[in-house]
């Protein structure tokens, strides 16, 4: 029975970090049932970004309810949200980090506030909208897709996705791939039309102390791209999946030492003391098994 394939962002962004993290989280057969919420581990930051997420969530929920919030509140509602993920480490933080965490999150928060579309929201302008669910997925073929856009407005019968990253990567050539893939989950979910010209996609994050926005228009052509190229992607999970059922030794490692310092495996991964040797003696051990298979064949 082949195993079940998921995509999304942060899948993809993992496997191609490192392939061998990416088996351990979401293949091997100890992992969890794969939604990641590996917590424990994750950096103070990290935890401050996904507690600012939780809180935006929440506030576009009431403003699509009329209900307004004060300084004071927002400010409480960051400070809990971020004591809750805080509960969930085995990191300690001390009290000045915290506060200072919390005032980035202030900061960022306003000036996110600020932005074009919630304005825009906040005023009234627009009738039909939704904040939707992240974790609401769609089967495409047979891959399990998590590509939800965090709001969807109707402006001039034209539908706009809006996707909020509290930090950006910078830019690079897989954005608009990544982008679409909103458009996709929106044809297989129901509920929305099926021509691609009918979507407008946005991309919101946070990048080099400004919250930016990238557009994109969807056309038929962009789109099917955008599913090769997701369904590439899904293939070559499956393939890794399948080669580490086999042989985990043998997995690709991490492409860069950073991504090793912040991995809730690392301390019982190879590479996580030092990739680059860890890399070599994964190369001398391949070089000897294939030398062993090759006497055992002859």
């Amino acid at each position: 029975m082949e195993p079940k394939i998921e995509w999304s962002r942060t899948r993809r962004d993992l496997f191609l970090k490192c392939p061998r993290a990416w088996y351990l989280r979401y293949g091997h057969p100890t992992s969890s049932s794969g939604r990641e919420d590996v917590t424990t581990s994750r950096r103070p930051w990290d935890l401050m970004l996904r507690a600012m997420k939780e809180v935006l969530v929440e506030r576009l929920e009431d403003l699509q309810e009329g209900k307004q919030w004060s300084a004071l509140l927002l400010k409480h509602q960051l400070k809990y949200a971020l004591q809750k993920q805080m509960n969930h480490t085995s990191r300690s933080i001390k009290k000045r980090y915290f506060e200072a965490l919390l005032r980035y999150a202030n900061h960022r928060f306003a000036l996110l506030w600020r932005c074009r579309i919630i304005q825009q929201l906040e005023q009234r302008k627009h009738a039909c909208w939704y904040v939707l669910d992240r974790t609401e997925s769609v089967s495409i073929g047979k891959w399990r897709i998590y590509a939800s856009p965090d709001l969807a407005v109707l402006i001039q019968n034209r539908w706009h996705f809006i996707r909020f990253d509290m930090q950006s990567a910078p830019k690079k050539s897989s954005d608009e791939f990544e982008a679409n893939a909103m458009v996709l989950w929106a044809k297989h979910r129901g509920g929305f039309p099926q021509n691609e010209s009918s979507f407008r996609v946005h991309t919101i994050g946070w990048r080099r102390g400004f919250w930016h926005t990238e557009t994109f228009e969807p056309s038929k052509n962009s789109v099917e791209q955008s599913y090769k190229l997701l369904e590439y992607d899904c293939r070559a999970m499956l393939e890794l999946h399948r080669y580490g059922h086999s042989n985990l030794a043998f997995l690709p490692l991490a492409t860069q030492q950073k991504t090793c310092e912040s991995c809730s495996f690392r301390f019982r991964c190879p590479g996580g003391e030092d990739l680059v040797i860890a890399r070599q003696e994964q190369t001398l051990l391949e070089l000897e098994h294939k030398s062993v298979s090759s006497k055992t064949r002859g």
